[in-house]
């Protein structure tokens, strides 16, 4: 296994954890007042594109990036993917619902990162400017998680 395909997968691990939280519906809803999924929530809305646009695909996000997303997890309710760009590793998950887009970043943003959010996406990158050109060419608004200093 390449030193690409072993980042890859290690970036794919958490996300399968939280794949596995909602499947089993620990995750009940948008997130709880005062967090900074709530503080953001707000925003994404205003941002995000028109409900009646269709939402883009992995293979669509992986293209706007310039690389070919690996699969990972593909369910009902989310399909999975990683691929790496000269910038960094990239995780991207498309959702069936809104909903589960949102109970998604709730379980996820208390472990930082920053989030590129669109219409049922989601493409984590190694930094906001990293995620910019992403962001010029499919929209979304970017999202902080929590950040973990001093602990």
């Amino acid at each position: 296994m390449s030193p690409s395909d072993r980042r890859i997968r290690r970036a794919l691990a958490p996300a399968a954890v939280l794949c596995a939280l909602l499947a089993a519906g620990a995750c009940a809803g948008p997130g709880h007042p005062g967090s900074a999924h709530a503080a953001h929530a707000a925003h994404a809305q205003s941002a995000a594109p028109a409900a009646s646009a269709a939402p883009a695909t992995l293979e669509q996000i992986a293209a706007a990036l310039g690389c070919t997303a690996e699969l990972g997890t593909q369910a009902e309710e989310l399909r999975q993917g990683a691929c790496e760009t000269g910038q960094g590793a990239y995780r991207m998950t498309t959702f069936a619902a809104e909903t589960g887009l949102r109970s998604w970043l709730a379980e996820a943003e208390p472990y930082g990162g920053v989030y590129l959010v669109g219409n049922r996406w989601v493409v984590t990158g190694p930094s906001a400017d990293a995620l910019a050109g992403l962001r010029e060419r499919l929209g979304g608004s970017v999202e902080n998680g929590a950040a973990h200093t001093g602990h």
